[in-house]
């Protein structure tokens, strides 16, 4: 993998996980029956300065949202899409007799407060403590209180021991449990992604899954021929939040496996296209590069 030579910021709370919460309140505005997910929190995660940007630029706004579409064609439709399927796989996963949750890289992730059924299992969101205060103060906002099946695990991913952290909170490796990896593990270093996948196999209880989505290899180390990951791994380094791992085309079941995993489901593109958009929605462009795994 080409060594990256730009600066990474982990300091700040995340500019990804606003970014993101912005096309779940784009999303979540539309009819019912034309939207692909439904997040009725996510708006108060944007900074006033960006609701007022939008509010008072609107066309600025709307050739900003255009020029993103030009450069990586259908990426907003793949975030939607994935929030859409991880919410199902969350709420499948709970009619199975799902006993913990752990979201790991949880920015402003809210489906501990919006999934019916969640508030009667333990949910564990681990993220940066930069990141993670911002959600805090923004939950007792919006309920006053933390939630009592909600425990917040603040761990810098890359540097701190965050299984031991997760240990130390009580989670309770004998359960069955689903890991959340949402938007996460291409930010992550090969070592840190091996260390998480080591843990989880390694500590949690019988029929536990894991879902996460993930890039090519070729974006990250800057093969990819296609113009929208040239353009894709630039946008999010230009932020200082630059991709670090990618998967091998066509290589997902056996770094899996290889890895102690069975039972492997990949989503491809296409696949995803075909589960959620349709009607109105069917002629719509997703994001070649975005597939997601369990």
């Amino acid at each position: 993998m080409a060594e990256n030579k730009v600066e990474v910021n982990r300091e700040g709370p995340s500019k990804t996980a606003e970014t993101i919460a912005m096309v779940r309140v784009s999303e979540s505005r539309k009819p019912e029956d034309e939207r692909i997910c439904y997040d009725p929190y996510a708006i108060r995660f944007i900074s006033q300065e960006v609701l007022d940007f939008v509010a008072n630029n609107p066309e600025e706004f709307r050739a900003f949202v255009v020029q993103n579409e030009r450069l990586v064609p259908g990426a907003r439709n793949s975030i939607v899409a994935r929030v859409r399927f991880f919410d199902d796989i969350v709420k499948s996963s709970i009619s199975d007799g799902l006993e913990q949750l752990v979201i790991l890289g949880a920015g402003y992730d809210t489906r501990a407060y919006r999934i019916e059924g969640l508030n009667k299992i333990r949910v564990f969101e681990v993220d940066h403590p930069a990141t993670q205060s911002i959600k805090i103060e923004k939950i007792i906002e919006i309920f006053g209180s933390f939630p009592d099946n909600v425990t917040y695990v603040p761990v810098n991913l890359e540097v701190d021991k965050w299984g031991q952290r997760l240990l130390e909170s009580r989670y309770d490796k004998s359960l069955k449990t689903l890991f959340i990896m949402e938007g996460l593990l291409m930010y992550l270093s090969p070592e840190i992604v091996d260390e998480i996948l080591y843990f989880i196999v390694n500590n949690s209880g019988k029929d536990s899954a894991i879902i996460f989505d993930y890039i090519p290899l070729s974006v990250v180390d800057g093969t990819c021929e296609l113009e929208a990951g040239k353009n894709w791994q630039k946008g999010v380094t230009d932020v200082g939040e630059p991709f670090l791992f990618g998967i091998g085309d066509g290589t997902i079941e056996s770094f899996l496996v290889q890895r102690g995993f069975s039972k492997i489901r990949n989503v491809t593109s296409e696949d995803y296209k075909k589960l959620y958009f349709h009607e109105t929605n069917e002629n719509v462009k997703v994001n070649s590069l975005s597939s997601f795994t369990r």
